[in-house]
C-alpha cells in the first residue's frame, strides 16, 4: 500500500503546479477548477469564497486593485495560511465559521465561489444548505460559482473507491455526484434557468472528472427546500 502512495506522490510532484504541491487544496483537477473559476469572475466588486482553505483561489487577486475579497473557513489554521498568502486588509477579510450560517446580510456579494469543497460533503442536504446561503448573500446581478466531482467518470470512480491504496493518510470523507443529482438540488431551490456547466479539464467533453457550474442570480426565485 505504502509503495502505490510514494508512485501516487511521485505523479503528483510531476503533473501539480509547483507552489500547490503537498497543500490540502491542491492538485490538478483543483487547480484546474480554480482556474476556470477565476475566468468567470468580475475584477471589481465584492467575491466570498466559502472554504477558503490556505488561500490558493483567493491570492489571485491579491495584486488586483479593485477587488475586494472575502474567505469563511472553519479550519483556523488554514484561515492564517490563507491571511499570511492574502496580506493586504485593507481589501481581504477572512473569518472564522460555517459556509451553512453566514454572518453577513443578504444580496451583498456580487460573486460567491464553493470550490473543491463538495467533494468532502457526504450529504447532499449539507451541499443545498451551502448553496442555499450563497445565493441569499449573493446580489442580483450577481453569480454562485461552485464544482462538483463526476461519479460516472471512470477515472473519478475508480481514484475514490481506491483512495486508501494511493492516499492511504486521507481523513475527509470523499464524494462525488451525478449531474441528476446537481439538477435535483438545484431545482428544490428553485433554480431551472440561468446555470452553465463547464468541463474540467475543458477538453474532455463527455464524463469529465468535474464540473465547474455557474448559477446567475436571476435564475434563483427564492423558492425554499
Amino acid at each position: 500500500m505504502r509503495l502505490i502512495a510514494n508512485i501516487a506522490n511521485n505523479l503528483r510532484n510531476v503533473i501539480e503546479k509547483k507552489d500547490e504541491i503537498m497543500e490540502p487544496s491542491g492538485g490538478f483537477l483543483s487547480y484546474r477548477i480554480r482556474e476556470k473559476a477565476v475566468s468567470l469572475i468580475e475584477s471589481d466588486g465584492r467575491l466570498l469564497d466559502i472554504g477558503a482553505g490556505e488561500g490558493l483561489l483567493l491570492k489571485i487577486f491579491e495584486s488586483d486593485t479593485s477587488k475586494k475579497f472575502y474567505g469563511i473557513d472553519l479550519d483556523k489554521g488554514w484561515l492564517k495560511r490563507a491571511s499570511e498568502r492574502c496580506p493586504n486588509k485593507k481589501r481581504s477579510l477572512f473569518i472564522l465559521g460555517d459556509g451553512r450560517y453566514l454572518p453577513f446580510k443578504s444580496d451583498v456579494f456580487d460573486e460567491v465561489t464553493i470550490l473543491n469543497l463538495f467533494m468532502n460533503i457526504p450529504s447532499k442536504k449539507v451541499v443545498l444548505s451551502f448553496l442555499q446561503e450563497s445565493l441569499r448573500v449573493c446580489n442580483d446581478q450577481g453569480k454562485v460559482i461552485f464544482d462538483y466531482r463526476n461519479i460516472m467518470n471512470p477515472w473519478v470512480f475508480t481514484s475514490y473507491k481506491t483512495v486508501r491504496l494511493h492516499d492511504p493518510d486521507i481523513k475527509l470523507p470523499l464524494r462525488a455526484f451525478t449531474r441528476r443529482e446537481i439538477k435535483g438540488i438545484l431545482r428544490s431551490l428553485g433554480i431551472r434557468r440561468g446555470i452553465a456547466y463547464y468541463p474540467i479539464p475543458k477538453w474532455w467533453k463527455i464524463n469529465s472528472p468535474a464540473y465547474v457550474v455557474k448559477i446567475q442570480k436571476g435564475g434563483y426565485d427564492g423558492c425554499q427546500p
